[in-house]
């Protein structure tokens, strides 16, 4: 066997520099760095994800039985890209079969999920009948070049105009808006609260998806901001108005790329936009500081995306088939839907 696998509970905390080493080589992605990683297994694993190992070759992967011999990588919601690493690129997808053909129980289909274009491992450069390559969703990002006056003037008059309109009106009513920086572990706990409260006044907190101190989201997104913040990694804004937390960003950042994580508001103040006027704020500060050279944000574009960024790719998922006639078949039964 090539591959071997073992319970990823326990085992991948012995494999983390091995894991860091084989990212570092592909790009030093901070959202396959062991330091995410490590918390998604503690805080979302639930105890049946495998950890494969290819020793010979520098490939790791993590991931789930999801029935008789279908498998893949395991990816919570809180994880913007799948989790497998290859030391080198796999344009022809022959690694893939080499998973499944190793695999502890018989498999027919190993599925690789949310691929990044500019990070996978499996770019898929050249076509197989045993591959299968499905969009996801498109993400936005925002490439910074020139002064932020420039970037301002290109987008829409409506976004600046409303701004400016609600900055006065704040203004209007007494209020101070102040764009902060929570930058040290330190603050991380105290900075969590303020976002697991604005969360818990929307629609994420009648959805039963909204961030608090007190559950496994809150603690996850607490111990990975500590761990990085603690690597000058990690930076969470808040836009503070009058001395209240009224929006906060949680943001990633490593070799100039910073990944906006999460955001939220306060949906009381919604008539002055505090995350559009934080998100100005914030941009006109990394304009100034020159360290940032991209703004990811790695969620379906949505309206509010398109005013701040015309930077649009696509993330796939790739299914990988034991036998050629299983993906035919099924490309079949798709155009006969």
């Amino acid at each position: 066997m090539k591959w071997e696998f073992q319970s990823a509970s326990g085992n991948f905390e012995r494999q983390r520099t091995a894991w860091d080493s084989i990212n570092q080589a592909r790009g030093n992605h901070i959202l396959l760095d062991s330091g995410f990683v490590s918390p998604l297994l503690k805080h979302f694993g639930d105890g049946h994800v495998t950890l494969g190992i290819d020793a010979s070759d520098a490939g790791m992967a993590l991931l789930v039985r999801r029935g008789a011999g279908r498998w893949e990588t395991f990816q919570p919601s809180q994880a913007p890209i799948g989790l497998l690493l290859f030391g080198q690129s796999d344009q022809t997808g022959e690694r893939l079969q080499e998973i499944i053909r190793d695999l502890p129980s018989y498999a027919v289909e190993l599925s690789v999920l949310q691929q990044d274009p500019d990070y996978a491992s499996i770019p898929l450069e050249r076509s197989r009948r045993d591959l299968e390559k499905l969009d996801y969703i498109q993400t936005a990002r925002i490439t910074l070049q020139g002064t932020f006056d420039e970037y301002w003037k290109q987008r829409g008059a409506n976004l600046r105009h409303n701004l400016a309109r609600r900055r006065r009106r704040l203004a209007e009513k007494g209020y101070t808006g102040e764009l902060v920086a929570r930058r040290s572990a330190d603050e991380v706990a105290e900075a969590m609260r303020e976002y697991g409260r604005l969360e818990s006044t929307g629609w994420k907190a009648k959805d039963g998806t909204a961030v608090s101190e007190n559950n496994a989201q809150g603690r996850f997104y607490r111990e990975v901001f500590e761990h990085f913040c603690s690597r000058d990694e990690a930076i969470i804004y808040q836009f503070v108005v009058n001395e209240k937390v009224t929006a906060s960003d949680l943001c990633l950042v490593r070799d100039g790329m910073m990944i906006v994580l999460k955001t939220a508001y306060d949906e009381a103040m919604n008539e002055y936009s505090p995350a559009f006027q934080m998100r100005e704020d914030i941009m006109k500060q990394i304009f100034a500081d020159g360290r940032i050279r991209v703004v990811e944000f790695y969620g379906r574009v949505m309206d509010w995306h398109t005013r701040w960024s015309r930077e649009i790719r696509t993330l796939y998922h790739i299914n990988c088939f034991r036998y050629r006639w299983m993906a035919r078949l099924l490309r079949l039964l798709g155009r006969m839907r």
